[in-house]
């Protein structure tokens, strides 16, 4: 069985990127959109902060959505509120985020 693999990147210039009012000017563009999938990786290491989500789509073709991950991004394991550097990679997530002209933003990021 074949599977194609659709990539979504993000792609990040150096400079300053206000990503405290990550859709500020961008609301009339965006649009919010939730998927479920399991984590590939995160990346704190640079500002700003990305995760990166494989999503298997109901034709099972997957789909890889890379987001930044602001300071105004809820992150959540069950009720109980963590951090970033807390996802691991092959856990299972729900991430809420807007697609933008400027890429995607991380709205939530929930783990079961």
């Amino acid at each position: 069985m074949r599977i194609s693999t659709y990539v979504l990147t993000l792609v990040l210039v150096c400079g300053s990127v206000n990503v405290i009012n990550p859709v500020a000017g961008h609301s009339a563009d965006a649009v919010e959109r939730t998927v479920r999938g399991t984590v590939v990786a995160t990346n704190i290491a640079v500002d700003p902060w990305t995760i990166v989500v494989n999503v298997v789509l109901p034709n099972k073709e997957e789909l890889i959505v890379g987001a930044r991950v602001s300071g105004d991004t809820r992150i959540a394991r069950g009720k109980r509120a963590v951090r970033l550097e807390d996802v691991k990679a092959g856990e299972t997530v729900t991430i809420t985020y807007l697609k933008t002209n400027d890429g995607l933003i991380a709205r939530s990021i929930h783990l079961r």
